[in-house]
């Protein structure tokens, strides 16, 4: 191509770059403007990041993962649709554009230092984005209610934009990311993978002190599953099962590339948290994908010869680990007896996800929805609907106010027909602990039927409750007018936990009877000190700090398989692309090292553990529903990608361990 060409595609990516910087910069402001809980210093952090990211655009691949789990507090601010780690990522892709934009140094892309993938690939990864987004599209067109709001719940329109935006969003990120491989493959792989170690380490963490505040950390007989910060389980899921998947290489990583003893022995301190955070999932799927990607780890480690530092110390030290990891697999197998009875019921599990999986691939009618699915994010809510007997076990909606002398209220609906499952779905919110008295809550309701009311306020992380207060109320038909009342929470004295250990405090309202609903313009909870508990009580900030949460039951929302998921809802065609694409990766990595090709990274056998962990959790769980995961796994596959083609003369060639 003649350099006059290289020129002129270089000023149109210039132009382009400075457009994407300012659509993210005005969708972040946006974004920030909005939060529900403190948008003034949100919008400063999310400037101050754009600016740091355009200073020094290296950093972001390692703030991304490192904040990765803990950049969503929906919990207390209300947001579903989106969350923190939404305005993360719009500041990448903000600083990094607009140093593009303005930079004067030529990508090596445009210079004719670029790699190109098999055809096939492309091929397949086109066809990957453009019948996902297709059913992005059917996802919204098809749902019942066209109205849009950032409170939206997984049954809403915008469902459809949460499960799909983690593939624009990775798409969005693939140019910056190679930018930085290019410039220093060294940098960029130890900035990515400290990042996934430093991530993990907020997990673990997390973890511990939720054990330490709600079970103890030795207590593996009570029925309690760990779910740290991955708040997108209020309705089930396995988002910490495929996190874990994902990043548990990386602890491998780090341990085998650090010389130091005092660096070496932390690491391995992480190491046993991160067997701790493992086991007490008490997830199954975990269990195999992690031992399954360790042991292949192993085996490429071993295959490729990789350099290790043969150190007395080391060698010791790399022992007592791995009797303390096998103690601490003993320890949850025979110290407590819920993971024994997960065992033990396996047979009976996989028959009803077997089931659960027919009734899903029943929810494709036509031809047309085996081939474009039948809309992304439209799972929960046509499962629901379709398959009997597999109803929510109830919902929450927020309706406006339709005149000036009305106002907005929200509608809390039990199950549809099964008593069974009345009550475990809830309106919450996130509240102070006052260990001293009972609280009160007071109310304006109405109702056309008779309806069982609880309320209640609970020591509780998530999914789990400890000790509650509670008050059953009977709410009498009051037609169109509201009714004024209010009702004692008894119950046991609250424990707020210890500063290392702190319990959070949740108020809920549910309705206990199949076919009742309630209808609430105002809640108050004041507590024994007198003092308001709740915020936007009245409703007048919409669903702001207010957020539905499931207990015990969590059939329709998941199908607990990222294929089918993917069949599902974006179509065979989105499958088998997706398909193509992982094992192309996979196979780059791996088949380098079985060939022992000198020009691959180091770190390939690492990231082909990591990838084969997180795919292998999605045989029996779902992934794509999660989207903070589901970007990480797609980036992985992307940073597999450039790895596997960098030129080792950038940084590539230097020594595999710190």
């Amino acid at each position: 191509m003649s350099d006059r060409g290289v020129v002129c595609r270089w000023r149109w990516f210039r132009y382009v770059s400075g457009a994407i910087a300012a659509s993210a910069l005005c969708l972040g402001v946006g974004l920030a403007q909005n939060h529900p809980a403190a948008p003034a210093a949100v919008l400063l952090t999310f400037l101050v990041w754009s600016a740091w990211v355009a200073r020094r655009p290296g950093d972001w691949l390692f703030v991304l993962p490192a904040a990765l789990p803990l950049l969503n507090f929906a919990p207390w601010t209300g947001w579903i649709v989106v969350d923190e780690f939404d305005l993360l990522w719009l500041g990448v892709a903000c600083g990094g554009y607009a140093r593009m934009a303005f930079t004067s140094r030529m990508p090596h892309d445009l210079a004719g230092d670029s790699w190109r993938p098999r055809p096939a690939v492309i091929v397949a990864a086109i066809t990957f984005g453009l019948f996902s987004g297709v059913a992005c599209v059917r996802g919204m067109s098809l749902a019942n209610d066209l109205t849009f709001s950032l409170f939206q719940g997984e049954a809403d329109p915008l469902n459809a934009w949460r499960v799909f935006k983690s593939l624009p969003v990775a798409a969005l990120l693939w140019p910056l990311l190679r930018s930085e491989i290019r410039v220093d493959t060294y940098a960029g792989v130890r900035s990515l993978a400290w990042g996934m170690v430093s991530g993990l380490a907020v997990v673990t963490l997390a973890v511990l002190s939720e054990r330490l505040a709600y079970t103890g950390l030795w207590d593996f007989s009570t029925r309690y599953r760990t779910t740290a910060l991955f708040w997108e389980m209020h309705v089930g899921g396995a988002a910490i099962d495929a996190y874990l998947a994902l990043a548990t290489p990386f602890v491998a990583w780090a341990l085998w590339t650090t010389r130091t003893p005092l660096r070496w022995a932390v690491l391995a301190v992480l190491a046993l948290l991160t067997g701790y955070a493992c086991l007490t999932t008490f997830s199954r799927g975990v269990y195999g994908a992690v031992l399954g990607s360790l042991l292949l780890l192993a085996f490429l480690l071993r295959w490729r010869r990789l350099p290790y530092l043969r150190i007395r110390w080391r060698t010791l030290a790399g022992t007592a680990l791995t009797l303390a990891l096998a103690l601490e697999v003993v320890a949850v197998l025979g110290l407590g007896s819920y993971m024994r009875e997960r065992i033990g019921a396996s047979d009976h599990d996989l028959g009803s996800r077997l089931q659960h999986w027919r009734h899903g691939v029943d929810l494709l009618h036509t031809p047309a929805d085996w081939l474009l699915g039948i809309g992304a994010g439209r799972l929960p809510a046509a499962y629901a609907g379709e398959v009997p007997r597999r109803e929510f076990p109830g919902e929450v909606k927020f309706v406006e106010a339709t005149s000036p002398t009305d106002s907005a209220f929200v509608r809390v609906l039990g199950p549809k027909t099964r008593s069974d499952i009345d009550g475990l779905l809830a309106l919450t919110q996130r509240v102070a602990l006052n260990p001293a008295g009972l609280h009160r809550v007071a109310f304006d309701v109405r109702a056309t039927v008779p309806t069982d009311v609880r309320f209640s306020l609970c020591e509780l992380h998530l999914l789990y409750p400890r000790h509650c207060q509670s008050g059953w109320l009977r709410i009498p038909p009051t037609g169109s007018q509201w009714h004024h009342g209010m009702a004692l929470l008894r119950g046991p004295p609250l424990d707020p936990g210890s500063f290392w250990a702190p319990r959070q405090g949740v108020f809920s309202v549910s309705i206990f009877e199949a076919g009742q609903q309630a209808d609430f313009r105002h809640l108050s909870l004041v507590g024994p000190d007198r003092l308001e508990r709740l915020v936007n009580r009245n409703f007048a900030h919409g669903m702001a700090r207010w957020f539905p949460s499931a207990q015990g039951y969590y059939i329709p929302w998941h199908i607990d398989s990222l294929w089918l998921e993917l069949l599902i809802e974006r179509g065979l065609l989105a499958m088998g692309a997706f398909a193509v694409c992982m094992a192309w990766v996979v196979w780059s990595l791996v088949g380098a090292v079985l060939r022992r090709d000198t020009a691959i990274h180091p770190i390939a056998p690492f990231l082909a553990a990591s990838l084969c962990g997180g795919l292998c959790v999605g045989l029996v769980s779902s992934v794509m529903d999660v989207p903070r995961v589901a970007l990480l796994l797609l980036l992985l596959a992307i940073f597999s990608v450039e790895i596997s083609n960098a030129p080792r003369d950038r940084g590539g060639s230097r020594a595999v361990v710190d």
